[in-house]
């Protein structure tokens, strides 16, 4: 798939994600009019590399500041706004540096949930405050920015924008379980992607449905599990179909639990199944993909802080055995209260492995140190 395309497809997603079973099944409780919560960041992610010249890459960093805020318009209505800055540097192995520096696209979401949230239906806007119009040296860093091996926090800078919708119910079964169902719809906007050229793109359309299965176990745990499905219409260039897009099938569970009289732990485990692609004028595809995931992070309350140590791995495989891997993530985050706010610094450490293709692997360390800033309010 073109690093363009998979930018937009990673961009996009975002627009059509379906609410959580626990947010749509939890009571607003005294949401007030006006009520505004806002949050800002800092962080800083960089890999280098153990045999850069079997990938071609020496190291790559990114430097990204995140912003978030949304206020109620009414008791029902929720207004949500998201964005970021990000500067990216990419160090070949022949000491080229390749920088790409500036805002992403904002996200912008209007949000109606009925009384005790157990329907909402969600209306977004991806802005294209971003830079969608590249030189092919900056495609050549966010296509590495992009790959699912490295978890950078951002995948792109620009996608050309676009308009989704979704709607999520929730049905308490029981007092122990509760299902959810979503739905949601993106619209992609035609853009031109290449700075020197004249050349209009336009991702497909993409439909996503979600279903999520709560149940509360004994007094101090709850299971979920949720299922994701996601369908893309074909890729056009200059109005003609350029590629169809596999879909995607993810599933991933999650055991929430107590520990001791005040601490908290979840552990989780997923599995994205993304099927192969297929280009409309040439006989060619691309391999499907599988990801498979886990990890667990505890909340630990500590002299009036709360310590968030966290164990993430990650292992990326496909058909042809190329652009394929694994990391590892460990880190610890520091929830600490500071007025109206809370602080949280945070540091993690990462290696792993990526194949480019085959006989070509290179291990990989790197780390990811930052600190955000929240109102205390905010939703975790």
């Amino acid at each position: 798939m073109p690093t363009r395309a998979r930018n937009m497809r990673q961009s996009i997603t975002r627009l059509s994600a379906g609410v959580m079973l626990a947010t749509l099944i939890s009571e607003r409780g005294a949401a007030q009019v006006s009520t505004l919560t806002a949050g800002a960041g800092v962080l800083m992610e960089s890999y280098s590399f153990g045999s850069p010249e079997k990938v071609d890459i020496k190291t790559v960093s990114l430097l990204s500041v995140p912003i978030a805020a949304q206020m109620f318009l009414t008791p029902k209505i929720q207004l949500g706004l998201s964005g970021a800055y990000a500067s990216a540097k990419l160090t070949r192995v022949a000491g080229q540096e390749t920088t790409i520096s500036g805002p992403t696209d904002t996200e912008l979401r209007l949000t109606y949930g009925s009384v005790e949230d157990r329907v909402r239906v969600s209306a977004g806007a991806m802005l294209p405050t971003g830079k969608s119009q590249l030189t092919a040296q900056e495609m050549d860093v966010t296509g590495v920015i992009a790959a699912d091996v490295l978890p950078f926090a951002i995948s792109n800078w620009g996608s050309g924008g676009g308009l989704g919708v979704t709607a999520a119910f929730a049905v308490p079964m029981n007092d122990a379980t509760s299902i959810g169902l979503s739905a949601g719809y993106v619209v992609a906007r035609k853009y031109e992607p290449l700075g020197a050229t004249t050349f209009a793109y336009r991702p497909g359309n993409q439909l996503q449905l979600r279903a999520v299965a709560d149940r509360t176990i004994g007094a101090a745990a709850k299971a979920s599990v949720q299922v994701t499905y996601l369908h893309f219409g074909q890729d056009q260039a200059d109005g003609a179909n350029l590629y169809q897009s596999g879909d995607r099938l993810q599933a991933v569970g999650s055991l929430a639990f107590a520990t001791g009289a005040q601490g908290t732990g979840i552990v989780y485990a997923g599995y994205l199944r993304r099927q192969e692609g297929q280009y409309t004028d040439v006989v060619r595809v691309t391999p499907a993909q599988d990801l498979v995931y886990g990890g667990v992070a505890l909340r630990r309350p500590m002299s009036g802080a709360v310590l968030v140590p966290s164990l993430d791995v990650r292992v990326l495989g496909n058909q042809s055995g190329v652009e394929q891997g694994r990391t590892v993530s460990a880190g610890v985050g520091v929830e600490i209260p500071a007025g109206g706010f809370e602080l949280v610094p945070r540091a993690q450490a990462r290696f792993g492995s990526l194949t480019v293709r085959s006989g070509q692997e290179s291990s990989f360390t790197g780390m990811e140190v930052g600190i955000s800033i929240r109102n205390r309010t905010l939703l975790r």
